[in-house]
């Protein structure tokens, strides 16, 4: 699994970085997390607000940080 989070290098997206990390670690997945600050990826991603999170190409937030609790959630789901 990929995961990317967008983001242009604020507070609000660092954490949003944390929270994936520990929810990754909590799940024992395997999973590549990425963390994306490239205004002309965001762009070609079609991302209109940040930060955002997706995993395998699937929105899963925007605009906004879930909590690491909520982050389990919509990744637990994606597991194979």
């Amino acid at each position: 699994m990929t995961i990317q989070i967008f983001g242009s290098g604020c507070k609000s997206c660092h954490m949003l970085h944390q929270n994936v990390l520990t929810a990754v670690s909590n799940l024992d997945m395997d999973a590549r997390v990425e963390y994306i600050t490239d205004m002309e990826q965001i762009i070609a991603a079609g991302i209109l607000r940040l930060p955002a999170l997706l995993a395998d190409d699937r929105v899963l937030s925007v605009g906004r940080v879930p909590k690491t609790a909520e982050i389990e959630k919509l990744l637990g789901g994606m597991k194979p």
